[in-house]
């Protein structure tokens, strides 16, 4: 095992552990490698209610246990539209909703269904002079059939925190504008049917990546993601680490991107 991955798994097990704090379950370990493509497209409703909207697309392409190739497989297909209101200062609420195709992918045990998400989500924000700080919380509520062709309903409560840093701009004519470098760690608890999953652990997600403007409408994200998700076997733990890369076209320019709510996942 190279330094990297034992550096990633160190990171993820520590997000992980107090989840499973007191299970003896002898848990396996798999590697996997994934990356994600984003194209998000941000409109205003109506300025008088503070009511804009969004809609997400999305693409996850990963390898398998035995396959180094992130984008050998397509994972899922997601389209993901949102309302926004954005009428307390600091702060987003929003209300969204996903259409996620996903298809087999028998060297990773993955198979093919249909998952519908219905998902409400506020995002905090908290300036500092070079940089802000944001805190997320997400519930979302999973409707898909499992591999045995039942119905599973599974509500996830999911919290993140993270720190966007603004790049000083020094050149008078930039390539890009209003640059920034992000991290950030979340968290994510599911409630699932006894008869589908015991544990409460779903995944625990890193995310470092750059953003800038393009033009004042057109912004893009560059970066990577190290996640660690536990099986509903409740005994494996699959580790995806990969490329992340993302733009969003906002229909009202924009000095700055952050990319607070990229979802950027590959679960």
């Amino acid at each position: 095992m190279n330094y990297t991955k034992a550096g990633l798994i160190l990171l993820l097990c520590i997000g992980a552990r107090f989840s499973l704090r007191g299970q003896a379950a002898p848990y396996t370990m798999g590697f996997i490698p994934a990356s994600i493509e984003e194209v998000d497209v941000a409109f205003p409703l109506y300025q008088k209610w503070h009511l804009s909207g969004q809609v997400d697309g999305q693409m996850v392409t990963q390898g398998a246990y035995s396959n180094s190739n992130p984008f050998a497989y397509v994972q899922r297909a997601v389209a993901r539209p949102w309302i926004i209101y954005s009428g307390l200062k600091n702060m987003k609420l929003w209300l969204g909703y996903a259409h996620n195709k996903k298809y087999e992918i028998a060297e990773a045990g993955n198979y093919e269904t249909l998952e519908q998400r219905l998902i409400i989500m506020g995002t905090l924000t908290q300036p500092l002079p070079k940089g802000s700080l944001f805190e997320q919380v997400r519930f979302e509520t999973k409707f898909f059939d499992d591999r045995n062709g039942e119905p599973q309903t599974v509500p996830r409560l999911r919290a993140r925190f993270g720190v966007n840093h603004f790049l000083a701009q020094h050149s008078k004519k930039p390539w890009f504008q209003s640059a920034n470098i992000s991290y950030y760690a979340e968290l994510m608890l599911k409630f699932p049917q006894p008869d589908y999953a015991n544990s409460h652990f779903d995944i625990f997600r890193m995310s470092v990546y750059y953003s800038a403007g393009i033009t004042p409408n057109l912004h893009f994200l560059i970066g990577g993601i190290g996640q660690m998700q536990l099986r509903t076997n409740d005994t494996q733990f699959d580790v995806y680490y990969g490329p992340l890369l993302s733009f969003k076209y906002n229909f009202v320019r924009q000095v700055r991107e952050t990319f607070d709510n990229i979802d950027g996942g590959a679960d």
